[in-house]
C-alpha cells in the first residue's frame, strides 16, 4: 500500500509540474498540437511516450545521484563546467514560465471573474509564498488534491463535447510538413527541462525504483490522456476558440456557468501547482535550502520579478517564449537519452 500511496504522489506530482497555466488553459495545447489538425493525435503520443521515458530516466537519477536540486543532475550529465551554463539556462526558463503562470492567473481573473489582472496575481503570490515555506511535502500535498480534480473535469468535458457535437471528428486542414513532429519532441523537451527541477529531488526523496517507474508511467500516461481529451474538445471548436487567451474556460461556459466555475477553480489550482514547482527550483539552486531566511528572501523576490515581468500578457508569452524554450531544452533531452556508459560517473 506504502508503494502505490508513493507511485500515485510521483504520478501526480509529475503532472501538476507540467499541468500549468499553459496546458490547462488550452493555449499550450493548441499551438502545440490542436493546428497541427489530423496530426495532433500522433503528436500528442509521441510526447506521451517522450514522457514515459524521460519522466522515469530524470527520476531514477535523481535517487541514484542522491540530488537535492537539479545542479547535480546536470553536473553529471554536462560536466561541472558545462553545467554552470546549463544551469543558468534552466533557471532563466523556470523563471520564464513562472511569468507565464502569474499571468495566467492575471488572465483568468480579468476575463472570467472580472477582478482586476493585478489583485488575483497578488493573491496567487501570497499564496504561493507560504505553500513554499513548507517544502517538497507542500508540493506533494498541493498535486495530491489538485491533479485528479483535474484529470476527472477535462475527461467530462471530452465526453460531453463527444456526445453533444454534430461533428465527432477534427475538422482543422491538416498541415503536410513534419512540423508535428518537431512540435511533439519540443513540447515533451520543454516541459522535461520544467520537470527535472521537481522530480530530481522527488527522486532522492523516494529512492524506491520500483514507485518510481510506476510514478513515472502514471505521470506520462496522465498526461496524454489529458493531452487527447483537451485537443478533441478543442479541435471541433476550431477556429472560434483563437479568439481566447484561455479557451478551454470558452468552452466549458457554453456548457453552463456551474461547469464554468468548477473549470475556473481547478484551473486556478493547476496554475498554483506549476507555480510552486517552478518557484521552488529556483529558489532551491539560489538559496541554501538550510537557511529557512535565505530561502524565504529569495522567494520573495522571485515573485516580486515575475509580478512586473506577468505584465507583457499571457498569450504572448506562450506564443513567443514557450517554442524557444523547448528547442533549447532539447539539448537537455539528448543527453538524458544518451547511453550512460558514455557520462562521467555521478558526483561525489
Amino acid at each position: 500500500m506504502q508503494r502505490v500511496r508513493q507511485a500515485l504522489q510521483v504520478g501526480f506530482t509529475y503532472i501538476g509540474t507540467v499541468v500549468g497555466a499553459g496546458f490547462a488553459s488550452g493555449q499550450e495545447i493548441l499551438k502545440f498540437f490542436t493546428l497541427f489538425g489530423e496530426y495532433s493525435t500522433a503528436a500528442i503520443l509521441v510526447s506521451t511516450l517522450l514522457f514515459a521515458w524521460v519522466g522515469n530516466r530524470i527520476l531514477l537519477l535523481g535517487a541514484r545521484l542522491r540530488a537535492n536540486s537539479y545542479r547535480q543532475l546536470t553536473a553529471y550529465l554536462f560536466g561541472e563546467r558545462l553545467a554552470a551554463v546549463i544551469d543558468l539556462f534552466m533557471l532563466i526558463m523556470l523563471f520564464g514560465v513562472t511569468v507565464a503562470m502569474l499571468a495566467g492567473v492575471g488572465a483568468l481573473f480579468q476575463e472570467h471573474l472580472k477582478i482586476p489582472f493585478q489583485i488575483g496575481v497578488l493573491l496567487t503570490m501570497i499564496l504561493t509564498y507560504f505553500t513554499i515555506l513548507r517544502g517538497m511535502n507542500g508540493i506533494l500535498t498541493a498535486n495530491s488534491i489538485i491533479v485528479p480534480m483535474m484529470i476527472a473535469l477535462i475527461s467530462f468535458i471530452c465526453l460531453k463535447t463527444l456526445f453533444e457535437t454534430s461533428h465527432p471528428l477534427p475538422r482543422i486542414p491538416a498541415s503536410p510538413s513534419w512540423s508535428w513532429l518537431a512540435s511533439a519532441v519540443s513540447y515533451a523537451a520543454f516541459n522535461a527541462g520544467l520537470a527535472v527541477s521537481v522530480l530530481v529531488p522527488l527522486g532522492n526523496e523516494i529512492q524506491d525504483k520500483r514507485s518510481l517507474i510506476a510514478g513515472g508511467l502514471i505521470g506520462a500516461t496522465g498526461l496524454g490522456g489529458m493531452l487527447l481529451a483537451a485537443n478533441y474538445a478543442m479541435s471541433v471548436r476550431m477556429p472560434e476558440i483563437l479568439d481566447y487567451q484561455v479557451p478551454m474556460a470558452f468552452i466549458t461556459s457554453t456548457y453552463g456557468p456551474v461547469l464554468q466555475v468548477l473549470f475556473i477553480v481547478v484551473l486556478w489550482g493547476e496554475i498554483f501547482s506549476t507555480l510552486i514547482a517552478n518557484v521552488f527550483g529556483i529558489s532551491s539552486q539560489l538559496s541554501d535550502p538550510l537557511q529557512t531566511a535565505s530561502g524565504s528572501l529569495v522567494t520573495v523576490s522571485i515573485l516580486t520579478s515575475a509580478f512586473f515581468a506577468s505584465q507583457i500578457g499571457f498569450k504572448n508569452i506562450v506564443a513567443y517564449l514557450y517554442p524557444i524554450f523547448g528547442y533549447i531544452s532539447f539539448l537537455l533531452l539528448i543527453m538524458l537519452i544518451w547511453p550512460r556508459s558514455s557520462l562521467k560517473p555521478p558526483v561525489k
